[in-house]
């Protein structure tokens, strides 16, 4: 039988005279408590309760050791705070951990009372991805200030949050003895983690429902209530920063990876569930909005429409304003969604596609199937929101060519094949190409952030990436070479680091894409976060990254591939979602390569609709953005 091993951890109580005391935590997790118990199905609960003076820096470090670390194979664990949250300097050894150059921090029972520290979000972190590597998942819910990273303030009138002052530097010889090993682990597993508010902000509680409680907690248990066992932590917790943001400024609810597939895990389901992305709609203080921009790639062009994945064509909405992280849109044909629930929306019309496809072949009937897909492939049996096909032998970004076995073989406008597959994927292949083409082209000419934040690739002659200096590799001729070693085992692939330095004056939120051979977009180097002035960040936090070959493609000498690396840098945070792209099906040829690191997962899942990609549009658009790419290629020499 599979059992849900729990760990609530309230704290009200503090014993250190300089951290006041809170009302509503115990009963954040009294109330999380309760759900568990209604809600456990057929899996065997085990839940540890740590109140007030119970709640010890050592009393949980042991208790995630000994009761979280019971979990095989087939378990669930959830981990869940609610009480004072701080932050503190990031020592530089640790640099590569926080790119903001803060330590987020939760204050236990006992912390700050003689040598007693907080603990750090780091160690946090790698106790429960100790955990995570013997059960089937793990979550970590954080209801306190800083929380995005790990971790409510003093009372005002109607709120009151919890944070105190920032905690005091820690050596060494202080931390837990995972957190050292954890540095050069480059296959440590992941855990989910949902956060009351982003690093930079302060969770509140308030009272709700006739009592003192956390903002983010009553909000989340509430949308546990209302969406069902089956909601995502995207669902979730899209659906709680919505009760949070209609209640308290200044608190956001985040998700941590929100790029990976465990955003599109069950809550607390052992067994993985869909992760497959889209654009999200909810109504937000008066408006309709959904969480793409032209960051994203939307156009601004009136006439562009969403619709709900999946719903009849009359679900749809028209989008009114394109801002930098998000857009404004209007429910159209009389449809009124209902203001408490989001929706999974996918791009109905584009304006304009921005990707012509000539189709051409032997078999005559197969490219009239073709032509008439290409005009009833979009949602709801319009045209396709990405590519619009052109007379036979008109210049073209892509070709499409039939032969008499039913089979597709897809080119560029050199002629350099892509990918062949059979014509009833045909589309779908032709699609999938156009956006992740698009992606690799896209720019805002009008930014001034241009160049505000670099790409540097460093070779790998350390364990874990260094601050500064190293051996920079520069481009030539438009690519940076990456060369594969002949040693006595065989040929070994080239290992670096990647550093994302911001040169500006101003914190910068950053995401750094991958565009694989595969056509596959993903976000795991660096997910999303914000570099603070003058300072660095580390891909992969720091840990090696491996240039090398498809699997199905041997190193021989004179073998080159390619990869190409997309920053997209913002004043504002924005989802990295959107932008993702599974890795294509068919057989795609080898002349462009994989970046990976050792360990990953091929994780995403679903196609996606998602979006044309255009310029921005500076009416409207919010906050400032930009883009700066690098092609690295990879070869085996000759």
């Amino acid at each position: 039988m599979t059992t849900l091993y729990a760990l609530l951890v309230g704290i009200n109580r503090y014993a250190a005279p300089d951290v006041p005391d809170l009302r509503g935590c115990v009963r954040d997790v009294e109330s999380v408590h309760a759900y568990l118990t209604r809600t456990a199905g057929g899996a065997r609960l085990c839940v540890k309760t740590l109140h007030d003076g119970q709640a010890t820096r050592d009393a949980v470090v042991e208790a995630i050791r000994t009761h979280l670390g019971q979990a095989t194979s087939e378990d669930t664990v959830l981990f869940w705070f609610s009480g004072h949250g701080s932050s503190a300097p990031c020592p530089q050894w640790a640099w590569f951990a926080e790119p903001t150059e803060r330590l987020q921090t939760l204050v236990c029972a006992d912390s700050r009372t003689r040598t007693v520290p907080d603990l750090w979000d780091k160690e946090l972190s790698v106790l429960l991805d100790e955990v995570a590597r013997h059960c089937a998942h793990t979550a970590v819910v954080l209801d306190s200030c800083h929380s995005d990273g790990a971790t409510r303030e003093s009372p005002s009138d109607e709120t009151s949050v919890r944070s105190v002052p920032e905690a005091a530097p820690r050596g060494l010889a202080s931390l837990i003895p995972e957190l050292i090993r954890a540095t050069a682990d480059p296959d440590r597993p992941e855990h989910v983690a949902v956060a009351a508010c982003r690093s930079t902000e302060q969770a509140r509680e308030a009272t709700l429902d006739g009592a003192i409680r956390g903002v983010f907690s009553w909000s989340l248990l509430r949308a546990l209530d209302r969406l069902g066992p089956l909601a995502t932590y995207r669902e979730l917790v899209l659906a709680a920063r919505t009760e949070v943001e209609q209640r308290v400024p200044g608190q956001t609810p985040q998700l941590r990876p929100a790029a990976s597939a465990l955003a599109g895990h069950a809550f607390l389901s052992p067994r993985p569930g869909s992760s497959g992305t889209a654009i999200r709609m909810r109504f937000l203080r008066g408006d309709w909005e959904i969480d793409a921009g032209a960051v994203h790639g939307l156009p601004p062009d009136h006439g562009l429409r969403v619709g709900v994945r999946g719903g009849p064509p009359a679900q749809e909405a028209a989008v009114t304003t394109v801002q930098a992280h998000r857009s404004l849109v209007m429910p159209v044909s009389g449809w009124a969604p209902a203001r408490d629930r989001q929706y999974s929306m996918v791009v109905t019309h584009v304006p304009m596609p921005r990707r012509t496809v000539s189709v051409s072949g032997r078999d005559t009937e197969a490219v009239r199937r073709l032509l008439l897909d290409l005009h009833t492939c979009g949602p709801g049996g319009g045209p396709s929101p990405h590519i619009r096909d052109v007379a036979p032998g008109s210049a073209a970004d892509l070709r499409a060519e039939a032969d008499s076995t039913g089979m597709v073989r897809v080119a560029d406008d050199r002629s350099h094949r892509l990918a062949e597959v059979r014509a009833e994927e045909a589309v779908a292949t032709l699609e999938h190409i156009a956006r992740w083409s698009l992606l690799s082209t896209l720019t805002n000419p009008r930014s001034e952030l241009t160049g505000a934040v670099r790409i540097e690739v460093v070779t790998a002659d350390t364990p874990v990436a260094p601050r500064t200096g190293g051996r920079l590799l520069e481009p030539a001729g438009g690519a940076l070479t990456l060369s594969y070693v002949r040693d006595g085992s065989g040929w070994r692939a080239p290992e670096v680091f990647i550093r994302l330095h911001n040169t500006s004056r101003r914190p910068l939120f950053c995401v750094l894409l991958d565009l694989t051979p595969r056509f596959r977009v993903h976000a795991e180097l660096f997910a999303g976060d914000f570099i603070a002035p003058q300072a660095r960040g580390a891909a992969l936090a720091g840990r090696r990254i491996r240039a090398h070959l498809p699997d199905d493609l041997s190193p021989a000498p004179g073998v080159r591939v390619r990869d190409k690396l997309v920053l997209l840098v913002a004043e504002q945070q924005f989802s990295a979602e959107p932008f993702l792209l599974p890795a294509l099906g068919g057989r795609v040829t080898p002349e462009r390569g994989a970046l990976t690191s050792r360990g990953l997962l091929e994780r995403l899942g679903d196609r996606v609709v998602l979006r044309d990609l255009g310029d921005a549009e500076p009416d409207g658009a919010a906050y400032d953005w930009t883009t700066e790419t690098v092609t690295l290629l990879t070869e085996v020499p000759g």
